[in-house]
């Protein structure tokens, strides 16, 4: 059985549409990120063809204003018809006109990357790890930091932490970030990686807390950081499952997609 086609489609939501879902799903929206917000609209929209990865133009982390909108790119495996189909079925009157339907656009990506093919890339990631024990470390100030098991940690940070004496530079060790997740799910091989623009950013989500089982929204930091550079192709299989995918955690709220075009 062969892969499912892989399009990227390119859409258009309004501001104010985003900001009114927004409040409809009550969400604490002096807090929320756009992030967050387009994640809710594109499920209500396209529910399980929902484009992800995807990425908005001017970041995730940014808020949305009225009258603004917001460009998204995104991958999925329909195209452009099979999406309006299906917002025209499921989505409600008002979630159906966030999105500019005049302006949505689809394109099919190809369905074989030649191995040893030299491809530019642009990836918005949140480079973050998982802690896989608890522990203690400190920081550049002698600060005490600790973490329990599961804990999610910028990758800088956790790094930091547990070398306390050595000069570390964020750059490094995102460029580091990136290589493991290249090595981790291969497909490609990174030839260059440079850091474009860092930040640190609020972003809302969906925890159960307590033991009534609710998901109740929360405030967490994470960091925002664009890396741009030069890739080979290892494997057209995996590449394309590297497309589909993404890279990094976060893949649902505005980060993890690699951008792509000939070098």
């Amino acid at each position: 059985m062969s892969d499912p086609e892989l399009h990227m489609v390119q859409l258009s939501l309004d501001g104010k549409g985003l900001i009114a879902l927004g409040k409809m799903l009550h969400l604490p929206l002096d807090r929320t990120d756009t992030g967050y917000l387009v994640h809710c609209a594109l499920g209500e929209l396209f529910g399980e063809e929902a484009p992800q990865p995807f990425s908005i133009e001017g970041g995730p982390g940014d808020k949305p204003q009225g009258g603004r909108r917001v460009r998204v790119l995104g991958y999925t495996a329909v195209g452009e018809e099979t999406l309006q189909s299906r917002a025209q079925l499921d989505a409600s009157p008002k979630v159906y006109s966030i999105c500019d339907w005049e302006r949505l656009a689809a394109k099919p990506m190809p369905q074989v990357f030649p191995e040893g093919m030299a491809l530019q890339y642009e990836l918005r990631s949140c480079p973050v790890v998982r802690k896989a024990s608890s522990g203690r470390g400190k920081n550049q100030n002698g600060d005490t930091r600790s973490w329990e098991e599961g804990d999610e940690l910028d990758a800088f940070l956790a790094e930091a932490w547990n070398r306390p004496d050595e000069d570390l530079s964020r750059e490094q060790v995102y460029r580091d970030w990136l290589r493991r997740q290249f090595e981790i799910r291969g497909g490609a091989e990174p030839q260059s990686i440079g850091m474009e623009r860092f930040s640190i950013e609020r972003m809302t989500r969906r925890v159960s807390k307590g033991g009534d089982g609710k998901r109740k929204a929360h405030t967490i930091k994470r960091p925002d950081v664009t890396l741009t550079g030069a890739l080979k192709v290892t494997g057209s299989e995996a590449f394309s499952e590297l497309l589909r995918s993404g890279l990094g955690r976060h893949k649902s709220f505005g980060y993890g997609m690699l951008k792509v075009r000939r070098a």
